[in-house]
């Protein structure tokens, strides 16, 4: 078994392997990074939870000269939620890399905060076709020191109709340069895309059995009209912290999410209809544990925060095979266990039959599902506090628990995950706390300066 050191990564690199609890290289990670410090261009095949973003971030950011003040990689995501998350874990990979900045540029976000930053260019640069062709249309953006383009989730890319700006941004790299394509299925507009932007590449494919044996399968047959009370019954008998529950369409995530509330479940629905504002709130207290159930349709998790992902259930089935295996694959992620949990009708049972990849652990009987005593059914006593401030006025976790302890007097034990954006901060605290909270800090300062403190709702 190969480990990060035969691979070849330089100490900070693997400073920051170790900090994470990195032990090994999943398959995608030992195949590609080799091939990547080499400076081949490389071509790979792999399913959400395979650790693609270390695939190819780690060769990317040990090949960055952190005293060189320009964009040198560029990393192009679908969708906003995907570009947020790839910078985060090529954040935590970069920790001990000084003077190295990375950013995310994406739709919603202030263009004028991106244009700023370009004042001092991050030298890897994550973001959307949409915004980074903006830019490049404004002239704001210089990609001729580019020496790395990753296509990630090129699938989807293509399926969401990026054809052309991702002809524009290759176009303004230099044509000297590695070019890096992760995708999770390789349909024939795909192999194009390989064929048309990357130099004898160099093909990687993560085994198709890498993720399912980390995950145990249950089936559950029931009628589509018990569904709703089957998936009751089932989130009674587990801890259903962290569940991501899939549906095919946008208006059944608002129907499940409601009959979910209505059972006492800290439900959200998440589809691609929803105001980007009000997708990542969601997102957001799906992350820190305020809401412990999303009810998503497909398109609407891409990018989803995988690591808080326990267990998925497939309230529907989706259309196809790959799909399933797809949604199945946003937990066991990385290395870790994971539950897969299906609904299926009669007619779902024999489409499922039909797809050889797919194979059921164990069949559930819905009428032998005990609730789970240990875990209460009242509403989670977190509830998620909004401050007006953020990363672009120098707040750290360290500044809120330290107003949290002194103003309110709640314990370092009491407080939730804090995540710190560029204007704006999220804190979970423990709901009987909120309101004392509120008012304290709003009363207070926090590093020396006021802020605005409210429930986010």
């Amino acid at each position: 078994m190969v480990t990060f050191e035969q691979l070849k990564l330089n100490a900070a690199l693997l400073k920051s392997l170790d900090a994470l609890n990195y032990t090994l290289p999943t398959p995608v990670q030992a195949q590609a990074i080799p091939l990547l410090l080499q400076g081949h261009d490389v071509a790979a095949q792999a399913e959400t939870g395979s650790g693609k973003t270390a695939a190819f971030g780690l060769p990317l950011l040990q090949s960055i000269n952190p005293g060189l003040q320009q964009v040198q990689a560029l990393v192009v995501v679908p969708t906003r939620e995907l570009a947020v998350q790839v910078r985060q874990e090529l954040k935590q990979y970069a920790r001990f890399i000084p003077n190295l900045k990375i950013t995310a540029f994406y739709g919603g976000h202030s263009f004028r905060l991106e244009e700023d930053s370009l004042a001092h260019p991050p030298q890897v640069l994550v973001g959307t076709p949409g915004r980074l062709t903006d830019h490049l249309s404004r002239r704001t953006l210089d990609l001729t020191n580019v020496a790395q383009v990753v296509l990630d989730e090129a699938d989807k890319l293509l399926e969401m109709g990026f054809e052309e700006e991702l002809d524009d941004l290759l176009r303004a790299i230099p044509r000297k340069r590695q070019t890096i394509l992760f995708s999770a299925t390789m349909e024939e507009d795909v192999k194009e895309l390989i064929a048309n932007s990357l130099q004898d590449p160099r093909f990687v494919q993560a085994s198709a059995t890498a993720v399912p044996d980390r995950i145990v399968y249950y089936g559950l047959k029931v009628q589509d009209e018990q569904k709703p009370q089957a998936l009751v019954r089932l989130l009674q008998s587990i801890n259903p912290a962290g569940t991501v529950v899939f549906v095919n369409a946008r208006l059944t995530t608002t129907e499940v999410a409601q009959h979910l509330q209505e059972h006492g479940f800290q439900a959200r629905a998440l589809h691609g209809k929803l105001e980007q504002s009000e997708r990542d709130k969601t997102m957001t207290l799906f992350r820190n544990g305020t809401a412990s159930i999303l009810v998503a349709t497909d398109l609407a998790a891409r990018g989803l925060d995988m690591d808080v992902v326990q267990q998925i259930i497939h309230y529907e089935l989706p259309q196809h095979q790959d799909a399933y295996q797809h949604r199945s694959g946003r937990t066991g992620r990385a290395g870790k266990s994971g539950t897969v949990y299906t609904l299926l009708s009669s007619r779902e049972t024999q489409k499922l039959e039909q797809w050889p990849d797919v194979q059921v652990n164990e069949w559930l009987d819905l009428t032998e599902l005990a609730a789970d005593t240990s875990v209460p059914m009242e509403a989670p006593a977190l509830t998620t506090l909004h401050i007006s401030g953020g990363r672009k006025d120098k707040l750290s976790p360290r500044d809120i628990v330290g107003a949290l302890i002194a103003e309110v007097g709640l314990k370092a034990s009491e407080i939730g995950k804090i995540e710190i954006q560029d204007r704006h901060s999220f804190v979970a605290i423990p709901e009987e706390a909120a309101s004392a909270a509120v008012r304290k800090l709003s009363a207070a300062r926090i590093k020396g300066k006021r802020y605005k403190v409210s429930f986010v709702r």
